[in-house]
């Protein structure tokens, strides 16, 4: 990701569960209008430095009754949204996330 390249923000409003270390499935908000939140993005804490040490969650799945599975949460949107990743202990309620394409 390049320093000018716009960046997805998600805001956490509820965490419905933790079925494991390694995924987390909360609600979310996208914030951001520059871009949306786009399945497969990867995503830290929104004040983490870049480049930070830390393994980024990846986005796997969004969701929204009665719409159903998406690709795309556009800015505004709020959803259902599942992360998975390492160690998601960092995924809090109220938590401010940042979404970019995955580095290859």
């Amino acid at each position: 990701m390049t320093g000018t390249e716009p960046v997805g923000l998600l805001h956490v409003l509820i965490i419905y569960e933790r079925p494991s270390a390694y995924r987390v499935v909360c609600h979310a908000r996208s914030l951001s209008l520059e871009r949306g939140v786009f399945l497969g993005d990867s995503v830290l804490p929104v004040d983490s430095p870049p480049g930070a040490v830390m393994a980024p969650a990846r986005v796997v799945r969004m969701h929204r009754q009665p719409i159903g599975e998406f690709t795309e949460l556009p800015p505004v949107w709020s959803a259902v949204v599942e992360l998975e990743g390492p160690d998601l202990s960092w995924v809090q309620l109220e938590a401010k996330l940042r979404a970019s394409r995955p580095s290859i």
